[in-house]
């Protein structure tokens, strides 16, 4: 990236001159943020488009390197142990998805393609041999897991599991330096945790229709997730860790982040009177949004180091200039899951049909994101337009292959239930019981243990995991590990984290 600033003589109104980041112009203002002038000149920022693109191939690599090792635990889970012990059938998941993903993400990072090309073989394998297709055709009905879709499970245990992984592992010399966060523009794999953690939100959310949902959604999550940043925060001053201002600025932090988006979405969406107008209500946030980041200036304004942290807002623009992003991203989520759950039990050309419109909804995406990174590149740090579109690109992705490798193929290969019953239920079309049920009978049957139990305690996890983390830093002082102590480090602590959920899940008990 490459910054430059040009003086135009005569600006000087209480925002700058409209730019155009696509050009080396911009002017010289008075920006006033809470009583704090940016009388200075405005730094233009520039991005680098071609690493942009390459970012996020390297990024997707490993989110569907990891994707693919769940199908395998899937698969192996039920021809290896269909009748085993959740002990074991957590095991055998273990060892198919953790070691690969930590290795991935560290010292094997220069094998992704290799594991990419060995999946793609595999996969066609397994289509031609099992016949697939063939068995898909003749299933008379296709039972998504109704209220509580197996796709979803897939993305929210996708997103806690590479999140947890990178949390840690970039605190040794081992981790793979290009998937650090961007500090202004990119699009590498650290940068989709935020945006992946508010789409997830927004898929299991609904529409805020009257007060009683609004106090519901302020009292049971907005609410605990605030206290849950303001408290690491505080403890963050008190233990004297510190934190990287660039992020979410000087006092915020992720938690805040999620509780605020979750606060003003939930305001916003009573603005919507069916979950259709959901849409061009996310739209038109999003493009005003982008509208203050490239012609305002607020985007120059977060990234500038050179701006003086003396307000709140100035101390923490990076985290309140984003939100507007966020608000719309977490928005366009909850249409989307209407859109993709408004039925679940599908007849086989039903569910073709759902499969060719997500595939074009991800073409479509995928080259808007192309085109933000050549007109307005792609920003965390800001939330910007190419950004909820890089990371709807993702999840959608992610949707799309789950609902093809999973509920399409494999389940018509290795059909099973909540309840392990598994040829008839599905053809039957029962659906899926409850959150709290479905992760009993999965922790009974052995399939998808780690799935369902990132599922029914995520936060947990997010929490234990950040917990075990400070651990580490405090008492391991992983900057001075070899690579293969950081691996042995990374999977001892991945095993604490998942396996504490997974007694959660066996028990039934559900925190958070």
């Amino acid at each position: 990236m490459t910054s430059q600033s040009i003086a135009v003589p005569g600006a000087g109104a209480s925002f700058p001159a409209p730019m155009d980041n696509s050009s080396a112009n911009s002017g010289n203002g008075n920006l006033e943020f809470g009583g704090d002038a940016w009388l200075q000149q405005v730094v233009v920022y520039d991005w680098q488009p071609a690493e942009i693109l390459a970012q996020n191939v390297e990024s997707m690599q490993l989110i569907v390197a990891t994707f693919w090792c769940v199908l395998v635990a899937r698969v192996a889970t039920q021809k290896l142990c269909p009748r085993a012990s959740p002990s074991v059938g957590f095991a055998v998941e273990f060892l198919l998805i953790i070691p690969p993903v930590v290795l991935l993400a560290t010292v094997a990072s220069d094998y992704c393609t290799h594991i990419l090309l060995l999946m793609l073989i595999s996969s066609l394998w397994f289509l031609f041999r099992s016949q697939a297709l063939q068995r898909a055709c003749s299933r008379s009905q296709f039972d998504l897991g109704g209220t509580r879709p197996t796709v979803f499970t897939l993305v929210r245990a996708l997103t806690h599991l590479i999140t947890a992984v990178c949390i840690l592992a970039i605190d040794f010399q081992s981790f793979h330096r290009p998937y650090r966060k961007s500090r202004t523009f990119g699009a590498k794999l650290m940068d989709t945790g935020i945006g992946l953690f508010v789409v997830t939100m927004g898929l299991v959310s609904h529409r805020t229709r009257h007060t009683k949902d609004l106090r519901r959604s302020l009292v049971y999550a907005a609410l605990p997730l605030l206290l849950l940043g303001l408290a690491r925060t505080v403890a963050l001053l008190i233990v004297g860790y510190g934190q990287d201002e660039h992020e979410y600025g000087r006092d915020m932090n992720a938690f805040f982040t999620l509780g605020l988006t979750k606060l003003f979405g939930s305001l916003a969406s009573l603005l919507a009177r069916r979950d259709v107008h959901l849409l061009p209500l996310g739209l038109g946030l999003l493009v005003v949004h982008q509208m203050g980041l490239s012609v305002f200036g607020f985007s120059d304004y977060v990234m500038d180091e050179d701006v003086p942290r003396e307000t709140l807002f100035s101390a923490n623009r990076e985290g309140l200039v984003s939100l507007p992003g966020f608000v719309a991203m977490y928005l366009l989520s909850i249409f989307l899951s209407r859109w993709l759950m408004s039925a679940t039990l599908l007849s086989y050309s039903e569910m073709v049909k759902k499969l060719r419109r997500l595939l074009l909804l991800v073409l479509i995406l995928w080259c808007l994101f192309a085109a933000s990174a050549f007109a307005i590149g792609v920003s965390r740090v800001t939330c910007n337009f190419g950004y909820v579109v890089w990371t709807l690109s993702i999840i959608c992705t992610i949707m799309w292959l789950g609902l093809f490798g999973v509920d399409f193929v494999i389940d018509s290969v290795l059909p099973w239930d909540a309840h392990g019953q598994a040829v008839d239920s599905q053809e039957k079309g029962q659906l899926l019981e409850s959150a709290e049920g479905e992760g009993q009978a999965s922790a009974r049957s052995g399939s998808f243990a780690i799935c369902q139990s990132l599922n029914l305690n995520g936060l947990t996890f997010f929490l234990l995991a950040n917990l075990l983390t400070g651990g580490v830093n405090i008492f391991l002082k992983p900057e001075d590990r070899s690579e293969a102590e950081s691996v042995l480090i990374l999977l001892a602590y991945m095993f604490l984290a998942t396996k504490a959920v997974h007694v959660l899940l066996q028990r039934g008990v559900r925190l958070a």
